[in-house]
């Protein structure tokens, strides 16, 4: 019998299998680029221009997957689990063939009659014990799966009518962002009704590489160091694909019409010489307006002019620190 939490859990199933594969080929690539970086020469020359390619392209395209949306009329339709019947079918197998003994002859001739008897009795024990020992654990995925089921409708109902603390409890309860690596390295939300606010800590500069693989028409190696301005660029489209992502998986289980990221990085005060957390990036996105993109063909980056947002970016300096973004009422 298919259980709640089965149904439940089966929405994200295929997607989740897609973002398992995303999650494993992210950290192939990026193992396979922190090797290249520490060999002095490298063998083969084909395969490490793929594993460069794939790797970067995987900074690229985070936002490209999403787990599948929960239809929250769905979880509310399901029935309330009914409790389990107590059986003792074990117990009735046992007493049948203890009623039905018959001593054979040699039973009677070797008076062995009293010894049988006395097993199939032991049997008629351990199966009452044992039907016991199923009966109990039954009982007990019974209540864990009223509980779930309890848990979920409560989540149901109070998603639909906005509930803040059911918000939290969803975020908490399917755990979206278990996995940040290739996202950042930490979330922090707050809730109100119409908007979510995220802070997102991202990934370091160190995840971009800063040179460029390609293999020459003789099937050489070439490597050579990345423009700076590439490189701010790449890592520009990195941080608008996480934040894309982000945005995607809040709205697969929550009805807010907008979500806030704030990217948070660590920028030099010039002042202090010290690095200090700032927001580098902070936007408001649109679950209507993100549902129009074509998110398998657009640029991250670019697609930040869709949205309300503030970023100051540079091709040769990067990142700046930006004020975090307020939606106009």
């Amino acid at each position: 019998m298919t259980t709640l939490k089965g149904v439940v859990r089966s929405y994200g199933a295929t997607i989740r299998r897609i973002e398992r594969e995303q999650q494993r080929r992210t950290r192939e690539a990026a193992k396979r680029f922190k090797e290249q970086q520490k060999l002095q020469a490298i063998a083969d020359a084909s395969q490490a221009v793929d594993d460069y390619t794939a790797y970067v392209d995987v900074l690229q395209s985070i936002h490209k997957n999403c787990t599948e949306s929960v239809d929250w009329n769905l979880i509310k339709s399901q029935p309330k689990p009914e409790e389990p019947e107590v059986t003792n079918n074990h117990e009735l197998v046992a007493r049948n063939r203890l009623k039905n003994f018959k001593p054979s002859v040699f039973d009677k001739l070797f008076g062995s009659a009293k010894k049988k008897t006395k097993r199939f009795e032991k049997e008629v024990e351990l199966s009452i014990e044992k039907d016991k020992k199923l009966n109990d654990l039954n009982f007990e995925k019974f209540k864990n799966e009223l509980k779930n089921w309890e848990e979920l409708q409560n989540m149901a109902k109070g998603v639909s009518s906005h509930n803040l603390e059911s918000y939290r409890q969803t975020i908490e309860y399917f755990q979206p962002f278990s996995d940040i690596g290739e996202l950042g390295s930490k979330l922090m939300f707050s809730f109100s009704e119409d908007m979510i606010d995220i802070d997102l800590h991202v990934n370091s500069l160190e995840i971009i590489p800063d040179y460029e693989l390609r293999q020459t028409a003789t099937g050489k190696l070439s490597k050579k160091n990345m423009a700076k301005s590439k490189f701010n660029e790449l890592y520009q489209d990195h941080i608008c694909s996480a934040v894309i992502r982000i945005a995607r998986e809040v709205f697969a289980y929550l009805p807010p019409e907008f979500v806030k990221i704030n990217a948070i990085s660590e920028l030099l005060n010039s002042k202090t010489g010290h690095l200090e957390e700032k927001p580098i990036l902070s936007v408001i996105i649109s679950s209507k307006t993100l549902d129009k993109l074509n998110l398998d063909s657009i640029d991250p980056s670019d697609s930040m002019q869709n949205f309300v947002h503030n970023m100051n970016f540079s091709r040769t300096t990067g990142f700046k620190e930006v004020k975090k973004v307020e939606l106009e009422k």
